[in-house]
C-alpha cells in the first residue's frame, strides 16, 4: 500500500498488537462430533497465526505449535509443550514467546469453560526508538483474515511523542496498513480512556446462515494513542480485565444474533399452532396426524428452551461485564472508553427482548398439550365408531353364516314335513309344498342366525365386570 504524507511524518514507540480471538468450544447440547469439528476450526486458526511467528533460531512456529489431545483438555492453556524448544518458553507461564529482527511476539492459547480464546500480542520493545506506523502492517500479517466466530478484538497501541498530526488521521492510517486498505476517519468511533485517543473501528461479520436469516458476530479493531510510557505501563495492567471484558462482550452480540433466529421460527411455528388449534374442528384427525404432533412438540420446546438458556447466558455475562467495568476503574482510576459503558444498555435492551419474546412464545407448549388431548380424543372417539361398525359389520357376517348353514341343514327336513301334510298319497313333494318349505326355512334360518349373531357380538364385543 502506497505511503500517504501521515506515515511517512508520524512515528510511534513501542508500537504494540494485541489480538483477542473467541471461538466456541461447544454450543448448547451439542454431539460429541461437533465438539471435534470446532476443535478442528480452532486448530486451524491457531496454524494461521502461527505460521507468521518465528523463533530466535529461525523455526516457522506452525512447526511448534500443538494442541493437547481433545480428552486430556482442562481449563486453561490448550498448548501441548513437550516439543517447544527452550527459546519460546518461559517457566511458570503458559504463553510462547518469538522473536524476530526487532519484532517480539507472545502468544497464549486457552479454554475458558465453553470458550476456545486466542491471545496474541506483538510489539517493538521501546529501545528501538520511533518506528513508523506502516509497521502495523508487519504485526498484523494477515490476522484480519482469520476466521471469526464468536468475535474477535484488535488494539493497535504506541506511544505518540509529537502530535503535529490530528489523532484522528494517524489512528485512521494505522488501521488503513493494517487491514491493508484505506480506512476513512468517518468511519471511527472517537473515545478516550486514561486520558489519551481511543478509536473503535467496529464491523459485523456475518456466520452460519439459517434459513433467509445470518448469526451475526462482532470485529473490533481498536486503536490506542498513549501520550507517554506511564500510561502505557497502567494500560499493559488492564489488558488481561479486558480480554474478560471483550470475551463477555462479543458473547452477548453473538448470542444476542442466535435468539433473534430462534424467535422468528419459534414464532412461525407458534403461528401455525395456533391456525391449527382454530381450524380444529374443520380438519379430519387420524392417527397419522396425531403422531406427528408429539415430535412438533418436543422441537417447539427444545426451541424455547434453547431460547431461554441464551437469555441466562446474557444475564451471567451482563454480570461479569458490569464487573470488568468495575475492576477497570478501580485499577486504573478511569472509566472504560465510554464505547464499552455504553453497552451496558445495550445488554439491558437485549435481555428485555429475549425475556418478552420467552414470555410471548411460551404458551405454544399449553397449546401443544391441548391440541394433542383434543386430537388424541377425537381419534379415539372415531376409531370406537369404527369399531363399533366393525363389529356390527361381524354380527351380521356371522348372522347370515348361521342362516345360511342353518337353512341348508333344516331345508329337506321341513319340505318333506309340508309334503306330508299337503301331498297325501303323493310320491313327490308338490310345487306349494316346495315353495312353503322354502318360505318356512328362510324364515326360521333368519330368527335363528340373527340370535346366534346377537349371543356372539355380546359375548365378545361387550365389556364384562
Amino acid at each position: 500500500m502506497p505511503l500517504t504524507q501521515n506515515s511517512l511524518t508520524v512515528k510511534v514507540v513501542s508500537p504494540t498488537l494485541h489480538l483477542y480471538h473467541y471461538m466456541l468450544r461447544n454450543g448448547i447440547n451439542e454431539s460429541p462430533d461437533v465438539v471435534q469439528k470446532r476443535r478442528k476450526f480452532f486448530n486451524e486458526n491457531l496454524k494461521k497465526i502461527a505460521s507468521h511467528l518465528i523463533t530466535s533460531t529461525g523455526r516457522n512456529g506452525e512447526d511448534i505449535v500443538r494442541l493437547i489431545p481433545l480428552e486430556k483438555e482442562y481449563y486453561g492453556t490448550v498448548l501441548d509443550f513437550d516439543n517447544v524448544p527452550p527459546e519460546c518458553r518461559q517457566l511458570n507461564n503458559d504463553r510462547l514467546y518469538f522473536e524476530s529482527g526487532i519484532i517480539h511476539s507472545r502468544l497464549a492459547a486457552r479454554r475458558f469453560n465453553d470458550t476456545y480464546f486466542l491471545r496474541l500480542t506483538r510489539y517493538v520493545p521501546s529501545v528501538q526508538g520511533e518506528q513508523p506506523l506502516e509497521l502495523f502492517a508487519n504485526l498484523g500479517e494477515h490476522l484480519n483474515h482469520l476466521d471469526v466466530e464468536l468475535g474477535q478484538t484488535v488494539i493497535l497501541a504506541g506511544i505518540l511523542t509529537s502530535q503535529s498530526q490530528s489523532t484522528d488521521a494517524i489512528a485512521a492510517e494505522c488501521l488503513s496498513h493494517y487491514y491493508s486498505k484505506t480506512i476513512s476517519t468517518k468511519e471511527l468511533i472517537v473515545n478516550e480512556f486514561l486520558d489519551c485517543p481511543f478509536y473503535i473501528y467496529p464491523q459485523t461479520v456475518t456466520l452460519n446462515q439459517v434459513g433467509e436469516d445470518f448469526i451475526e458476530s462482532k470485529k473490533l479493531a481498536c486503536v490506542f494513542l498513549y501520550k507517554d510510557e506511564q500510561v502505557e505501563n497502567q494500560a499493559n495492567t488492564v489488558y488481561n480485565i479486558l480480554q474478560n471484558l471483550l470475551l463477555s462482550y462479543h458473547k452477548i452480540h453473538y448470542f444476542y444474533s442466535q435468539s433473534q433466529i430462534l424467535k422468528k421460527i419459534l414464532a412461525k411455528q407458534y403461528e401455525a399452532i395456533e391456525h391449527l388449534t382454530s381450524d380444529y374442528a374443520q380438519r379430519k384427525w387420524d392417527r397419522l396426524s396425531l403422531l406427528k404432533l408429539p415430535q412438533e412438540s418436543l422441537d417447539y420446546f427444545k426451541r424455547l428452551s434453547f431460547l431461554e438458556d441464551q437469555a441466562r447466558l446474557v444475564e451471567v455475562h451482563q454480570s461479569n461485564y458490569r464487573e470488568c467495568l468495575e475492576q477497570l476503574e478501580q485499577k486504573t482510576g478511569h472509566k472504560a472508553a465510554v464505547f464499552f459503558t455504553d453497552f451496558e444498555k445495550d445488554i439491558a435492551f437485549y435481555l428485555e427482548q429475549m425475556k418478552a419474546n420467552i414470555g410471548f412464545l411460551s404458551p405454544g407448549v399449553q397449546l401443544y398439550e391441548k391440541l394433542m388431548l383434543s386430537v388424541q380424543t377425537q381419534v379415539s372417539i372415531s376409531e370406537d365408531a369404527i369399531r363399533d361398525r366393525q363389529a356390527k359389520l361381524g354380527q351380521l357376517f356371522t348372522g347370515l353364516g348361521a342362516a345360511i348353514a342353518i337353512g341348508q341343514i333344516i331345508s329337506q327336513p321341513m319340505t318333506s314335513t309340508l309334503s306330508l301334510y299337503f301331498d297325501k298319497g303323493k310320491n313327490q313333494p308338490s310345487v306349494t309344498s316346495l315353495w312353503l318349505g322354502a318360505l318356512l326355512t328362510v324364515i326360521l334360518s333368519i330368527m335363528v342366525g340373527y340370535a346366534i349373531s346377537v349371543q356372539f357380538y355380546q359375548r365378545f364385543t361387550k365389556d364384562r365386570f
